[in-house]
């Protein structure tokens, strides 16, 4: 029962920390930041977690770290032309795509008629909040963004599975990842942007501070928890958090989704409720 309170709270918090990016003014450089706070928030976690292996936990975390540059510039990007709640529900149910059938074949984890059902429905889910309109052009940019960043997100989960099973410890591979993400979300920025980096943090500090704690929380539990327990099991009960990021997106963000788009993530949370019993 733990685990499961432990990955419903991540969830929560990750969401949080979405919804703080999507609150700022400039998406990317708010990202940037709130790593590089979740890497000041890491370090004494790392020193107080006792003797690390460095060396086998380097490879893993600089993998990780790619993957994870990958998911937050995407991210951003999908956050500044798309609506919370449908960005937040594509690129987390489409990484259920990849995961699972890896997590099946590689890694031994169960996949039976309740995950294939889940997957089904996924994809007719995935259908209904893909934009109708052509003249949405942006809308359809940012749902695009979605799913590469769905990908993104399914490649560093394995391999923060790999890493936990590998013996790693949780606070070294997030501080690794983080520090081998922070300098490509800068690059790519820009270096006009980059030099506005201040700027952005006197913008709304407590913000960023939220979001930079949520963030290192929500990642950190699942690392533990995943020493345990398998990357698709994980995910996808992780995957509540688009429950989390719907309610947000409505109460806070003044976003008001279609029937269609509600009916979407109400298939993506039946999915969850689907593989995270089978």
């Amino acid at each position: 029962m733990l685990p499961v309170l432990l990955i419903l709270a991540s969830a929560a918090l990750h969401a949080a920390w979405n919804v703080a990016v999507r609150s700022h003014r400039d998406k990317l450089a708010a990202t940037a930041l709130m790593v590089a706070g979740a890497i000041l928030l890491t370090v004494p976690l790392t020193l107080g977690f006792g003797a690390a292996d460095w060396r086998l936990a380097l490879p893993w975390g600089i993998c990780s770290g790619l993957g994870e540059a990958a998911y937050f510039v995407t991210l951003a990007r999908a956050l500044e032309i798309g609506p919370l709640a449908a960005v937040y529900t594509i690129s987390r149910g489409s990484s259920m795509l990849l995961v699972w059938p890896v997590s099946h074949y590689l890694l031994g984890e169960a996949f039976g008629w309740r995950a294939f059902t889940a997957v089904a429905l996924l994809l007719v889910a995935l259908a209904l909040l893909a934009p109708t309109d052509d003249r949405r052009s942006t809308t359809r940019a940012g749902y695009g963004w979605a799913l590469v960043c769905g990908l993104c997100i399914a490649a560093f989960q394995l391999i923060y599975k790999g890493a936990m099973a590998g013996g790693s410890g949780p606070p070294l591979i997030f501080l690794i990842s983080m520090a081998t993400s922070l300098p490509i979300v800068v690059l790519s920025i820009g270096r006009k942007r980059s030099s506005m980096l201040g700027e952005s943090l006197r913008d709304h500090p407590g913000l960023l501070a939220f979001g930079a704690a949520s963030m290192t929380v929500s990642f950190l539990i699942v690392l533990y928890v995943l020493r345990t327990h398998g990357a698709g099991w994980v995910m996808t009960l992780r995957n509540c958090s688009v429950a989390f990021a719907q309610i947000f997106g409505w109460t806070l963000l003044r976003e008001r989704p279609t029937v269609r788009s509600a009916v979407g993530v109400a298939l993506v949370l039946l999915d969850t409720l689907l593989l995270g019993s089978a």
